[in-house]
């Protein structure tokens, strides 16, 4: 099937929509190859956009739902569970920079219990709320001190305690 757009659907059909199998290359590039039920991404896929970011996994209604993989050029990339779209439940998204967050997201940001481990050795080990360090936690640096105690919106907040090695 050819749109007036120039996108193009190869694959198969039931009662005059996707079903099974298939391959729809857009109009800008971006590619979809895997299940479809009832014109819609449904079932396992690979979404491959035309800047070379990849998605490979669950698909419900056109959205990103279950469990995936998605990996963008600049080599980071993000492996968890997803809801309707965005990453939401359990996750680990590594950046091209070195650092790593595996724990809980909601909605695509950081937030419940979660492990932040920055490229210099430094750790957070706690609790989160919308990308920042909110709630107890240990803070961990390189050479092996310790903040244990109550943060929020990550800044250190009342007497918590100091560990030296």
């Amino acid at each position: 099937m050819l749109w007036p757009d120039g996108s193009r659907y190869d694959g198969l059909w039931k009662a005059n929509k996707t079903q099974g199998k298939g391959r729809l290359i857009h109009a800008n590039n971006d590619v979809y190859e895997g299940d479809w039920a009832n014109d819609k991404a449904n079932g396992k896929g690979k979404y491959t956009h035309s800047d070379g970011a990849v998605y490979d996994g669950d698909w419900v209604e056109d959205k990103q739902h279950g469990y995936g993989v998605e990996k963008w050029p600049d080599g980071s990339k993000y492996e968890g569970e997803y809801a309707n779209g965005q990453k939401h439940g359990r996750g680990c998204f590594k950046w091209s920079d070195g650092s790593e967050y595996s724990g809980n997201f909601i909605d695509n940001n950081i937030h419940g219990k979660g492990v932040y481990k920055w490229m210099d050795g430094r750790k957070y080990d706690g609790d989160w709320n919308n990308n920042k360090m909110h709630g107890v936690g240990v803070f961990t640096w390189a050479d092996g001190r310790k903040y244990t105690g109550q943060y929020v919106e990550d800044k250190k907040e009342g007497d918590g305690t100091m560990e030296w090695y």
